[in-house]
């Protein structure tokens, strides 16, 4: 006679036959986990420089920063009454607001590590269509501040954050190409909002622009992730990568209706460090480095980026175009390090990624002729695609995943304080001396030494005490 699994109270007749229990056949989950992280990926859009630097120039023109009652305090009349620092107003709205934000998320790290993706995308995605609606009323600096920091903190951060942490929460021996994978949502975005942004500014106005973006992030993210985001695979009976867990298939369903289980470790040889083991890490810092040199970079370059290239003859279009040709190099290195991270180059990925930043401003500093923009353009793809991947899956990796919304939040956080101050040398130096070469000169020394010191980097060991 065979063994029957019933329910009483909620747990099951411990003299049931395992063996006859039904098998996971959740493989399901572990796709649409990664269609949701590359779709909250794509999304984050609206809060990223690639997609704000659309809106700057219309913005400018309508905003009248120069006169705004909070310009007064730190320039002069004359400076007010020619709007020559508009820009460099607009960029120091940006990197406040950026700073803000970036305070922020080492507590959505803490929400994401306690409530999971399936509250927290949904939740953040109501939030950033509200946001997207604020900045389309804004009339003011102060507006203009709020409105940049709901948006950085909400869509370049904490949606990022959500995207990461599910494919590392869901895969470990396939977590680099998972994270190349999950760049082409990136990809896509760097490919779609600066167009849509452009259409709709051209056809319409800069608000109904805001307004788009809002809307399109609403209807994408909320319902999908409602019923298809889970936290964990040991939270429906599988490991990390999609194998067969220790739980059967209907114990895993009934677990989850009658009891939410706390997150577990199931892979044997991994180890996790809390926030404060963490940064007592070195290691810690030389990555924390590369990313923050990165951001720095990367968003003072696209925030500028139509103007430098226009400094050089290169039209608008050309501009845009090229941000999208950037994208595409980025998917096509997030796929190789992604690789080179499975085979535990995570290090030579995060050099590669410094060297191929270097040498885009490089070229940027001395573009003899216009077509050197492909090169330029070709180089700060790879470097950001490299580091997407080998800047994700060094967290899980070294450690742990069990903590890692803290330690990642912690690093994103000072990731954007990094990005934060990208803007303002590249804006100064165009309002004080009439061109960017300064502010490409002082970017130019910066991923040298981050890319010296991240070739020390080694896996973490936690401090022990003998007893």
């Amino acid at each position: 006679m065979s063994s029957v699994k019933t329910l009483s109270s909620g747990n099951f007749d411990l003299n049931s036959n395992h063996e006859e229990s039904p098998r996971p056949s959740f493989k399901f989950w572990g796709g649409s986990i990664l269609g949701l992280a590359a779709l909250a990926m794509f999304m984050s859009g609206p809060g990223q420089s690639y997609s704000v630097a659309i809106f700057i120039d219309p913005m400018l023109k309508s905003l009248d920063l120069s006169n705004s009652f909070f310009a007064g305090w730190f320039i002069s009349d004359a400076s007010r009454a020619s709007g020559t620092l508009d820009r460099t107003i607009y960029s120091a709205a940006y990197t406040l607001a950026t700073l803000v934000g970036g305070f922020c998320l080492p507590f959505m790290g803490r929400g994401l590590d306690k409530y999971g993706a399936r509250v927290m995308l949904p939740l953040v995605a109501v939030l950033l269509g509200i946001s997207c609606y604020s900045m389309s009323l804004v009339t003011s600096f102060v507006g203009l501040c709020l409105g940049f920091t709901a948006i950085r903190c909400l869509g370049q951060g904490t949606l990022t954050l959500i995207s990461t942490w599910m494919v590392s929460e869901w895969f470990a021996r396939r977590r680099g190409i998972a994270t190349g994978l999950i760049s082409v949502g990136g990809t896509l975005s760097v490919l779609f909002f600066p167009q849509l942004n452009r259409f709709v500014i051209e056809r319409f106005d800069w608000q109904t622009g805001w307004l788009v973006c809002g809307g399109i992030v609403v209807l994408s993210l909320v319902v999908p992730s409602l019923f298809l985001v889970r936290n964990r695979p040991e939270d429906i009976g599988l490991y990390p990568d999609g194998a067969p867990g220790p739980v059967a298939a209907e114990e895993a369903r009934v677990n989850q209706e009658i009891k939410k289980p706390e997150p577990q470790l199931l892979l044997p040889d991994e180890e996790s460090f809390e926030l404060g083991e963490a940064i007592r890490s070195p290691e810690f810092w030389k990555v924390t480095m590369v990313i923050s040199v990165s951001a720095m970079l990367g968003t003072g370059l696209i925030f500028h980026q139509l103007s430098m290239l226009e400094e050089r003859n290169i039209s608008a279009l050309w501009a845009v175009n090229l941000i999208g040709f950037q994208a595409i190099m980025a998917t096509v290195a997030s796929l190789v390090a992604g690789y080179m991270c499975d085979k535990n180059m995570i290090r030579a990925a995060l050099i590669t990624s410094m060297v191929a930043l270097t040498v885009s401003v490089l070229v940027l500093l001395i573009m003899p002729v216009a077509w050197f923009a492909i090169i330029y353009s070709g180089c700060l793809g790879f470097q950001g695609g490299t580091l997407r991947s080998a800047g994700t899956v060094v967290w899980p990796n070294y450690f742990g995943r069990l903590h890692q919304g803290s330690v990642r939040g912690m690093a994103l956080s000072i990731q954007i304080y990094a990005a934060a101050l990208g803007t303002l040398p590249l804006a100064f130096s165009k309002d004080f001396f009439g061109t960017y070469q300064y502010g490409l000169i002082f970017f130019l020394v910066l991923p040298l030494f981050a890319g010296i010191w991240v070739s020390t980097l080694k896996r973490p060991a936690r401090n022990t005490v003998e007893a």
